[in-house]
């Protein structure tokens, strides 16, 4: 069991909060008029009540859902996650398999029912200076686009670098890998990533922020998650007496709910937006069918209007619905089961007949102005979705829709090519709007602790002063003078999110003062955040504080073993500190977790040399000679 060396830690974070709160700093970097003092004073918001959680699992509803339940099998949300030696295996696992990348290469070796993934290094003279190998638990994905795969260390979860494709049936590097050589075998994977692409999880009830030693309740997403959770309904059914039936009010049908919440059960997991961000107290498995989306999350998306303007598309199934002239002239009573069936798949074979159909229930007094010989012509031979949803020009994209959503009326003469949805450099804050009217129903705190969250992340990516201006403003709730630190902090207190987005702000804008104050904060209520470890152990570096940078990095490396970096920066705090052996151990367990730190060999060089390790600095400073010849090839 890993310990935190929490109280020492606190109490330096009481004095630094008083400190610093000491100081007089400005919150802003603009003056800010004072609110009115008829304005209500502001306090922390209040912890939600839990959400209902009597879940019972999948298999419970199939003694009285067979038939749905075996249909279910076909579809790919029923394999969405599978645990090595469970899935149906799709992949080519029958040679040795390398994936080249520069100087680097990764090969697939599996074993029964073991996968191991490798990623090797070779010099000049083809001698390998590395092979690092990480044995796989779980596949993420049906095959259907692809896969990826999960590696489980101690309840920490990342993701291989390697991944298959089902466009040709291939291995290659997971999406982003080739832009973001850096990650390598340390992408985090957490709820964000496994809420919808797994059924449900199940966290340590022994250390923070990490999953129990069997991860899932239910590994692939299964009927609760459309439904509901069934405990009520399954105990009402089996204490029904002959003749009588079961309250529909115990269980969820998606298609009883009004069209927003109706909706709201595809996009928890099918509206990718430009950010999601939980409400205070709430976290995504909070979602329960039956709410609107924004009951737990706010998802924020681009204005319409602002997308048209700049030319930019739409790439996620609900949002490229949404435009089309189907949805607008159905009075938005048009949804995702309209043309989906959520509990299987049609054969391939049957495809164009099944949509054909579900085209007809609207379209069936008003079918296919081409004449009948001409609408059978190869290639469509009478699909309707051959024409009015294309195929996308690329479908290995992940979180984006395959075919044309639009349901454009005429076949397009361009290239279906895949939109471009990134934020533009130029875009503005108001550029982003809460998605289905959400603004509307959300309170202005709410609303704007949100937006300043997304707003934060987003000024990170764009180094916009507007956008971090804006940010700032919102995440000082109203009615609260930004000149006044402990009030902001009071106010902000146990809004973790908030106090490490505004700490970022400040410390992006050199008030490093007050990006402490926020950090210290932050690590009262979540003494195991990362980065408030990681970003006040820097600080205390910098000015000299050696002793807490040292407890700081214990602890960020405490919370999180498997980063190389962290490693990294407690050796360097303890090499700073004159505890040369610990230092050199501790750049030794990062070079274990990244070979390719070629910074950290460097300096365990000097760190070898300091302590007459003579021998051990040459062969540090080779390998690194070695890896940077092989990296300029």
């Amino acid at each position: 069991m890993v310990r935190f060396r929490t109280t020492p830690l606190l109490l330096c974070a009481i004095g630094f909060s008083g400190l610093f709160l000491g100081c007089g700093l400005f919150f802003l970097s603009r003056h800010v008029t004072l609110p009115d003092q008829s304005t209500p004073r502001v306090g922390p918001l209040l912890t939600p009540s839990a959400r209902p959680s009597h879940y019972v699992g999948s298999h419970a509803c199939t003694a009285c859902h067979a038939e749905i339940a075996a249909a279910y099998q076909s579809h790919s949300m029923a394999h969405s996650m599978s645990e090595i030696g469970d899935e149906i295996a799709i992949e080519d696992y029958s040679s040795e398999t390398i994936i080249p990348d520069r100087e680097r290469f990764y090969q697939i070796e599996r074993n029964e029912n073991f996968v191991t993934h490798h990623e090797r290094m070779s010099d000049i003279d083809e001698t390998i200076l590395y092979d690092q190998s990480m044995p796989v638990r779980f596949v993420l994905g049906s095959g259907t686009r692809g896969r990826s795969y999960v590696i489980d260390h101690d309840g920490l979860l990342f993701q291989s670098p390697i991944g298959w494709y089902a466009n040709g049936k291939r291995w290659d590097l997971s999406p982003g890998y080739r832009t973001n050589r850096t990650q390598r075998f340390e992408r985090s994977i957490g709820d964000g990533c496994l809420y919808c692409h797994a059924g449900r999880v199940e966290h340590s009830d022994l250390i923070p922020k990490r999953y129990s030693s069997k991860v899932f309740l239910e590994a692939a997403i299964g009927c609760e998650r459309c439904h509901g959770p069934g405990e009520n309904h399954v105990h009402q059914m089996e204490i029904l007496g002959e003749g009588e039936t079961c309250l529909d009010s115990l269980i969820i049908n998606p298609s009883d709910l009004e069209p927003s919440r109706r909706e709201a059960v595809c996009n928890q997991c099918h509206l990718a937006g430009e950010g999601v961000i939980p409400k205070f107290g709430r976290g995504l498995f909070d979602f329960r069918p039956g709410d609107l989306l924004d009951d737990t999350v706010v998802v924020f998306v681009k204005d319409e209007k602002t997308r048209h303007d700049s030319g930019e598309r739409a790439v996620s199934q609900v949002e490229q619905m949404r435009e089309s002239r189907c949805y607008q002239a159905s009075s938005h009573l048009m949804g995702c089961i309209s043309c989906h069936d959520p509990h299987s798949r049609p054969q391939p074979d049957s495809i164009d007949l099944f949509y054909r159909n579900r085209c007809n229930t609207c379209h069936s007094e008003n079918t296919c102005s081409l004449p009948e010989t001409k609408r059978d012509e190869s290639p469509a031979k009478g699909s309707c979705i051959h024409c009015h949803m294309p195929r996308q020009s690329a479908t290995d994209i992940p979180h984006t829709a395959t075919t044309n959503h639009r349901i454009p009326r005429l076949p397009s003469t361009q290239p279906n090519a895949m939109p471009n949805s990134m934020p533009t450099a130029t875009a503005s804050p108001l550029d982003y709007v809460p998605f289905d009217g959400a603004a509307d129903r959300l309170s202005p705190r709410e609303l704007d602790r949100a937006r300043g969250i997304f707003l934060s992340t987003l000024s990170s990516m764009q180094a916009d002063p507007r956008v971090a201006e804006s940010a700032q403003s919102l995440l000082v709730p109203r009615g609260i003078d930004p000149n006044n630190p402990r009030e902001v902090l009071d106010t902000l207190a146990g809004d973790v999110p908030s106090l490490v987005a505004l700490a970022s702000l400040f410390a992006s804008n050199g008030q490093i003062t007050a990006a402490v104050s926020c950090w210290l904060r932050a690590l009262e209520f979540d003494p195991t955040n990362e980065e408030c470890l990681s970003m006040l152990s820097s600080h205390m570096l910098r000015i000299g504080n050696l002793s807490q940078a040292t407890l700081l990095a214990e602890n960020l490396v405490a919370a999180n073993p498997s980063i190389a970096s962290f490693h990294a920066q407690q050796a360097i705090v303890l090499g700073t500190s004159g505890k040369w052996t610990e230092g050199i151990a501790a750049a030794l367990c990062a070079l274990e977790l990244d070979p390719t730190m070629l910074s950290l060999r460097l300096w365990l060089v000097g760190a070898y040399e300091k302590t007459a390790q003579t021998e051990k600095a040459h062969s540090q400073r080779d390998i690194s000679n070695r890896m940077r010849a092989a990296a300029s090839r």
